[in-house]
């Protein structure tokens, strides 16, 4: 090859390492500056501020059924106790003049009503007409409770007025019990005596049956029923419900009016608490 040539030929391989040599730099450089270089970063947001810490609900307040006795007998005592604004049960009496009248008032209210069945004591006192006794024959107990449930309509359940007796008697009681499951009622025992047989009699026949927890005048003085109510929302503290017994008298709704407004209690129907453990 001519001398000329051969160095033209030199020259163009220097020109193509060169390039090559200018391209690997600039590939390195390029590689190590993206390395460097910080990408696309997440969109920055303002730190979040502590929440406030969740409110506590209240706890749910206990159920309380509070069943007024011996209604029936006056019209005034019933109107004291229908004023009070809350589900109160109405316990009337049987035969009494204002028997039917106050059984349906309640109802119209939305009121429970349940009959209040005079039932043999142990010491002796008058029933009056409808009350049931130990001496009576089975047919003799079941006539008297069907003429007595037809004097107060509306009912949902019964209980015993007085019947400290009766509500002793297996006999009596299993009687009493297979009357009520024909009617389909709940019996609620005022537990006028501790040897009560209410509960077995029930159960055998498949009746739902409520008891009592106080009464809650069975002091007439302010005191005493101050005390008795403190100790029934105690009780529907601990087991969720209660319920007591109470009486028209002018202490008791005058507590009543007072203090059920302080709203400590849920005042439920008492056949709301049938099906409570």
């Amino acid at each position: 090859m001519p001398p000329k040539r051969r160095r033209r030929a030199k020259g163009h391989r220097h020109f193509l390492l060169m390039l090559f040599f200018i391209t690997v730099v600039i590939f390195f450089f390029y590689r190590e500056a993206s390395r460097e270089t910080p990408g696309p970063q997440p969109q920055q947001t303002a730190p979040e501020q502590a929440r406030p810490e969740t409110e506590k609900r209240p706890a749910s307040r206990p159920e309380v059924a509070i069943v007024i006795d011996d209604l029936g007998p006056g019209k005034k005592a019933a109107l004291s106790v229908l004023n009070i604004n809350a589900s109160l049960t109405l316990s009337v009496l049987p035969h009494e003049p204002f028997s039917k009248w106050i059984a349906g008032q309640g109802h119209k209210m939305g009121r429970d009503v349940i009959g209040h069945i005079p039932m043999e004591a142990r010491d002796p006192h008058a029933l009056g007409k409808g009350g049931l006794y130990t001496w009576m024959t089975d047919n003799e107990i079941l006539d008297a409770l069907k003429d007595d449930l037809a004097s107060i309509p509306h009912i949902k359940g019964i209980s015993n007025h007085m019947g400290s007796a009766f509500t002793e008697d297996e006999r009596t009681m299993y009687v009493l019990m297979s009357g009520i499951s024909r009617e389909k009622l709940f019996f609620l025992d005022s537990l006028t005596t501790s040897r009560s047989v209410a509960s077995k009699a029930a159960e055998e026949h498949g009746v739902p049956l409520l008891k009592r927890d106080i009464f809650l005048d069975y002091k007439d003085n302010p005191a005493d029923i101050e005390a008795q109510w403190e100790k029934l929302i105690g009780i529907a503290r601990k087991k969720g419900y209660a319920i007591a017994i109470a009486h028209p008298r002018k202490n008791t709704i005058d507590f009543l009016q007072k203090v059920l407004p302080a709203n400590q209690v849920s005042v439920v129907p008492v056949s709301r608490l049938v099906n409570s453990p």
